[in-house]
């Protein structure tokens, strides 16, 4: 009965200008037609049962939404799951619950939209705080574990175990380097258009640094290496792009056997083409298209469990804002190709 009585308040003003409007009617009538007015006091009922109609069934669909709004606002304050601020928790309290004291379902509606609002609002700042916090204990862990891995290196370059374990205690040690240098990438790729330092590098120096980096790889494998000399100059970010060359080498070490890894480069247009071919295990057809994408780890991935799907997906991005295009080329049990195209930096500097 209260939500009817307020659905009738706010309805008011139309119910008395229907009033005033069907007295006029019956006054003009009665006026100039005195013979036809128990006409129009029929045609006047009539139009009053239709507005009744009208009115019921109007107020019917105002009084469940009512009853629903206060049934959520109750819940969601009797829970606590909203996060009210002192004013509005004041609010609450002195109006008990707003809804019941508001002179309409619009105002109704309008103090529980902004409550939920102010919850989701809040609710967001949290969220973003804890990512916050989460980054930077990533990005302070990621810093504080270079530490013990430069030791350890220090440590496995003086000690005197046999020449084929200290390969492969070296190769283990450049794994966790490798997937460390994954983890502060992946914090760092939000914010990598600010950290671009684009300028003109010897193409042959950043990839013999990545080679020599994964030596050891190629010496326990016993993978062959073609890497003629080279004077291409290239247009990229020095830090960013050696991270993808030697998440690309890594993957090639990592699913060939036997064989081993070519690279060369050539020149086509403004740009430099460099390529990386391998004769490892190659990809499956279906499999090619979705290499990039991220966590997807393939039929290559789930024969090597600790395939994460993630390097390949940084490289992505990282060639995006590099201005980078990569073209990918594998048939299985035969090897994998991967063609860079970056922008030649004798074309892209020139006056």
């Amino acid at each position: 009965m209260r939500l009817w009585l307020r659905y009738l308040r706010e309805k008011r003003p139309t119910l008395l200008l229907y009033a005033l409007t069907i007295f006029l009617f019956l006054m003009v009538g009665s006026l100039y037609h005195i013979k036809n007015l128990e006409k129009l006091l029929y045609a006047a009922l009539l139009t009053l049962t239709l507005w009744g109609i009208a009115i019921v069934w109007e107020g019917s669909g105002y009084v469940h939404k009512s009853r629903e709004l206060e049934k959520a606002f109750r819940h969601f304050a009797l829970s606590g799951e909203l996060l009210f601020s002192k004013s509005l928790a004041r609010q609450l309290q002195e109006t008990d619950f707003c809804i019941e004291a508001a002179e309409s379902f619009q105002m109704a509606q309008s103090i529980f939209l902004s409550l939920a609002y102010e919850m989701q609002k809040k609710e967001r700042q949290q969220l973003a705080e804890k990512a916050s916090e989460r980054g930077d204990y990533y990005m302070m862990w990621t810093h504080q574990i270079k530490t013990p891995i430069s030791a350890m290196r220090l440590l496995l370059d003086k000690s005197d175990l046999p020449g084929r374990e200290s390969f492969l205690l070296k190769e283990k040690l450049l794994e966790i380097e490798q997937y460390t240098e994954m983890v502060l990438t992946f914090q760092r790729l939000e914010s990598i258009s600010s950290d671009l330092v684009l300028q003109s590098h010897d193409l042959y120096s950043l990839l013999t640094r990545a080679v020599k980096k994964h030596s050891i790889s190629f010496i326990t494998k016993h993978l062959s290496l073609e890497l003629p000399d080279m004077e291409w100059k290239v247009l990229t970010d020095e830090k960013w792009f050696s991270f993808c060359l030697e998440q690309l080498l890594s993957n090639s070490i990592k699913y060939t056997n036997q064989g081993g890894i070519s690279i060369r480069a050539w020149g086509q247009g403004e740009r430099v083409l460099l390529s990386l071919e391998d004769t490892g295990i190659g990809i499956r057809a279906e499999d090619l298209p979705r290499i990039f994408e991220k966590g997807f780890t393939g039929y290559n991935g789930r024969l090597d469990q600790k395939s994460t799907g993630i390097g390949l997906y940084l490289c992505r991005q990282i060639f995006n804002h590099l201005n980078i295009l990569v073209k990918t080329r594998s048939e299985e049990g035969i090897g994998t190709e991967i063609i860079l195209e970056i922008p030649n930096a004798a074309k892209a500097l020139r006056p």
